[in-house]
């Protein structure tokens, strides 16, 4: 008899249901008695059982924000929206969720008719993303967007929140309060997209700091803003990397998780009536995405319209919904409450499975992947997309009911069975719905429709920003319809401190970037290189010295052109996302962006070529003289800012910074070329390029400063043979050197363009670099405010 002890261990239940023919064989392989119930409580004693709560403690007295008042919360409400795309991205487009993008359109013929802008494509290059979408969001309620990828719930988010690429054409009504969105509404919305986008080099609190000095009302103090940035970083568990940068790929800093609740916490902060969030749960953990949730559950609950996508929910996730859009290609296969999805796909045909998650089971519904005996995969989609649609067409608003639709969804069941017995095998390739048999259908089941819950088709055509829908709440609707209307201001900073806070975010977020090792070195190298090159060889008033003087003098001007040029083109590329991102959110004005964003760059612009100045210009021996100097100085920086000037315009026009590269590089070759140092004698009808370069006025001031009121010398060296050319020298003393003959005319001496030694040129020079700063600078910023007059 074998003791307990000798007795073989009990295999997990795990294993006895994964393994059941192993546990049999093993089983008939040792032989033994069964545990006894009081054997197995000797072994495994149980202790009291407990309430186990799952989500830790929630306290829900803790602040988060302030409750919106009651005449600010906003009812939002999207009716009969349709979507269409290009098949193709156009030249030029900028596909980018959440931001409006600037396409370049084909060029029209003449004799063409320009289309109109929010026409219904029919051309077959386009391609319909979203079929009659409609239903709404209430104050307190959270909405979902659900379904696989590429069912469309990123673009409807979009033309939601008025931030739908620019190569989308829709058509329907978005409402906010009965009224369509205007700039000052606008405000009112927090819009958390898909793609994070932060300066890498702030840290978390920088980052929400700048953001609540430009986005809070100028009423509050800086101490009251401060507060509510720590309230936000207490919320979002962000406290531990408050301090640490954001970063980016080549550069640590906080997670993928953090930076998703960063980008959270910066809408969070303007206290917003309605938030779209575009899957703010991606990247988080599961345990992280449920406290999300229940945190904009709780915003909810605070008066507040929200609005999010969806990917792939747990079940206790999804337990936190309380109304659901599940979109399938565009249609609409479900919309009502969250918690009743399983019982309208029940009473459809389609009994969740025992144990199966039910976000699970409705992406399977949307995804095809469920199917029954008499109808397969697609056609159970279209058969549950066609009940849903013609079902919507009576509710629009809140969808199903599911106390009050026994009648409409036997009716819906019985008019569709025939029709999908007869419809045979679904075409794969085919996502439109036969319009004529859901209007048919839809005709035929009882119930009276609401108010505005027609199925003109008429309707569908109508724009975006068009069209009227009465809102439930009148008096909510007449408070925004004031507000829009209400001349006051609407930025939350005042102009100079949107270019104090501007100006200083900008130079701290290039503060990586900017005061590197590499510019210090780079403008050291050269410069000392240059120096040695040009030794002590400028400084003899002789034609030879002159020569090198001039080399040395296009080389000043010409490497800080070229350098400042091309650095240049990537300014507002590299920011052109975060200036589409902040604009859209109403944050500051464009002109105090750009304003900011050019004087960031002047101290920089002004200390770092001072290195390579200093060491060309002593190493080099050029005119010894404070006045000269400061003259040469101030002429090298203002030739190097329009330079810098060209490249900002080729960067904003173009917005390929490749394209850019190529056209700034043949500008500065043909003002490189045009400029007075390599050609001295162009054809006529083409000389008129050198009035185009910067580099010919440039340099044209340079020479006058270098060479005004300084007589020259021509000193030849004699040769032995008679018959050989006489070659210049550069003799030390050539006042007192009997081969050193004066010069009656520098400029003819030299070969220069200008007269050095009278003052006709050096106002026109200076006047045209001066007007050449200002003018390019003018159409850059009109470019940059072409491309965002969307906004």
């Amino acid at each position: 008899m074998k003791s307990d002890a000798d007795k073989p261990p009990t295999p997990p239940a795990s294993i006895l249901n994964s393994n059941t023919h192993l546990l049999q064989s093993h089983q008939e392989d040792i032989p033994r008695e069964p545990p006894t119930r009081q054997s197995f409580s000797t072994e495994l004693p149980r202790e009291r059982s407990h309430t186990i709560t799952i989500g830790g403690e929630q306290d829900d007295d803790t602040e988060i924000l302030e409750a919106v008042p009651h005449d600010k919360q906003i009812f939002l409400e999207y009716v009969q929206l349709n979507a269409w795309v290009p098949s193709a991205a156009p030249v030029g487009s900028s596909f980018i969720p959440g931001l409006p993008a600037i396409s370049i359109p084909a060029p029209l013929k003449f004799w063409q008719k320009k289309p109109e802008p929010d026409a219904a494509p029919a051309t077959p290059q386009s391609r319909q993303i979203l079929y009659n979408i409609q239903g709404c969001c209430r104050p307190g309620e959270v909405l979902a967007f659900m379904g696989p990828s590429g069912s469309g719930k990123t673009s409807l988010l979009s033309i939601i929140g008025a931030r739908a690429q620019s190569a989308m054409k829709r058509s329907g009504d978005c409402l906010f309060n009965g009224q369509p969105l205007t700039k000052k509404l606008k405000r009112q919305i927090g819009y958390v997209m898909q793609d994070d986008l932060f300066y890498e080099s702030l840290t978390v609190w920088e980052t929400l700091d700048y953001a609540a000095a430009l986005r809070l009302p100028q009423h509050m103090s800086k101490q009251a803003k401060q507060k509510r940035v720590q309230m936000v970083i207490t919320a979002l568990g962000l406290e531990a990397c408050k301090n640490t940068i954001i970063g980016g790929f080549f550069m640590k800093g906080i997670s993928g998780g953090e930076r998703k609740r960063a980008s959270i916490g910066h809408e969070m902060l303007i206290n917003p009536s309605v938030m779209l969030l575009d899957e703010p749960t991606s990247g988080l953990d599961s345990t992280s995405a449920m406290h999300l949730l229940q945190l904009l559950k709780k915003l909810s609950l605070s008066g507040r319209a929200i609005v999010t996508t969806i990917h792939q929910p747990s079940s206790r996730l999804f337990l936190q919904l309380d109304k659901l859009l599940l979109l399938s290609k565009g249609h609409a296969l479900y919309y009502g409450p969250a918690q009743s999805c399983d019982d309208w796909f029940d009473r459809l045909g389609y009994k969740l499975p025992y144990r199966v998650n039910v976000a699970d089971f409705i992406l399977d519904l949307s995804s095809a992947d469920v199917s029954r005996e008499d109808r397969g995969g697609e056609e159970s989609r279209m058969h549950l997309i066609a009940c849903s649609e013609n079902y919507q067409a009576h509710h629009p608003q809140d969808g199903y009911d599911p106390e009050n639709t026994t009648a409409e969804l036997a009716a819906l069941r019985g008019s569709f069975r025939s029709h999908s017995k007869s419809r045979g095998k679904a075409d794969q390739n085919q996502n439109q719905m036969n319009k004529g048999d859901l209007i048919d259908s839809a005709a035929s089941l009882p119930g009276p429709r609401g108010k505005g819950d027609s199925t003109d088709s008429s309707s569908a055509d109508r724009d975006v920003e068009t069209g009227h829908v009465s809102a439930p709440n009148e008096a909510a609707a007449a408070n925004t319809a004031a507000q829009a209307q209400e001349p006051g201001h609407v930025w939350g900073a005042s102009y100079t401190a949107q270019l104090s806070i501007l100006f200083r975010r900008s130079v701290r977020s290039r503060r990586n970037a900017t005061l590197s090792f590499q510019d210090f070195a780079l403008f050291l190298v050269i410069g000392v290189l240059a120096g040695l090159f040009w030794l002590q060889k400028c400084g003899n008033d002789t034609v030879g010295a002159a020569q090198n003087t001039l080399g040395l003098l296009f080389v000043e001007a010409l490497f800080l052109s070229f350098r400042q040029m091309f650095v240049a083109l990537f300014t507002f590329p590299d920011e052109y996302k975060m200036l589409l991102k902040e604009r859209a959110s109403g944050m500051y004005r464009l002109s105090a962006f750009y304003f900011a964003r050019l004087a960031s760059d002047l101290p920089l612009d002004f200390a770092i070529p001072t290195i390579f100045l200093i060491i060309v210009y002593f190493m080099g021996h050029l005119r010894y003289s404070a006045a000269a100097f400061f003259a040469n100085y101030f002429t090298v920086i203002l030739i190097m800012l329009v330079a810098q000037s060209y490249g900002l315009f080729l960067g904003t026009v173009v917005m390929n910074p490749k394209t850019a590269q190529t056209l700034a590089a043949i500008i500065m070759i043909v003002f490189m070329l045009t400029g007075g140092y390599f050609t001295r004698n162009i054809a006529v009808w083409i000389s008129w390029f050198k009035y185009l370069s910067f580099i010919f006025y440039g340099y044209g001031l340079l020479a006058h400063i270098e060479f005004k009121d300084r007589q020259l010398y021509l000193c030849t060296t004699p040769n032995a043979n008679p018959g050989a050319v006489q070659t210049f020298s550069d003799p030390p003393d050539p006042q007192n050197n009997p081969n050193c003959y004066p010069v009656p005319n520098t400029s003819e001496a030299l070969g220069l363009p200008q007269q050095v030694n009278t003052h006709v040129w050096t106002p026109i020079n200076a006047c045209a670099l001066v007007g050449m700063l200002i003018l390019i600078r003018l159409f850059t910023y009109m470019a940059l405010r072409h491309k965002t007059s969307q906004l």
